[in-house]
């Protein structure tokens, strides 16, 4: 079993006007995460794994574009005791995108991308996680990826 994580920022393809530096949380926000597990099963691509993952990644940049929020920092500000997204340039850490290899589908698949029980993200935490896994079944000789993300709201 593998796992290679990259980190993957908005483009500018789309020439978006610069999203608020910041972004209040509102009361529902703060209530029990709600984490959406969307998995998919495909057949064996026809091009390789390497090249899927490469347009998989570049289409994230692109949508992370037009929903900036999922690409902010979750900060505090303790004096007036506010919790908000920060969307200015040095709070873009970008969004993690990991990519896994393994012969075991399901095994432990929410662990590494979701380790948290916090009712509320905490300080710096990204918003938005995406993993790719591609499963190898060794008796049939078959590959198959999996895309399994992961969105707090």
């Amino acid at each position: 079993m593998t796992v290679k994580t990259y980190t993957i920022y908005p483009t500018t393809k789309y020439n978006r006007p610069p999203p608020p530096s910041t972004i209040a949380l509102h009361g529902l926000d703060f209530s029990p995460p709600i984490q959406i597990q969307n998995r998919r099963f495909f057949h064996p691509p026809t091009s390789s794994f390497s090249d899927v993952i490469e347009k998989l990644k570049s289409s994230l940049a692109e949508a992370l574009e037009l929903y900036p929020p999922v690409t902010g920092t979750v900060r505090t500000n303790e004096e007036k005791n506010e919790i908000y997204i920060a969307l200015d340039p040095a709070n873009i850490q970008g969004t993690p995108f990991l990519v896994e290899t393994k012969d075991v589908p399901f095994a432990g698949d929410t662990d590494d991308i979701a380790p948290r029980n916090d009712q509320v993200l905490p300080p710096f935490a990204n918003i938005f996680a995406v993993k790719v896994t591609q499963v190898i079944y060794r008796k049939e000789k078959k590959n198959g990826p999996m895309l399994s993300s992961t969105l707090y709201t």
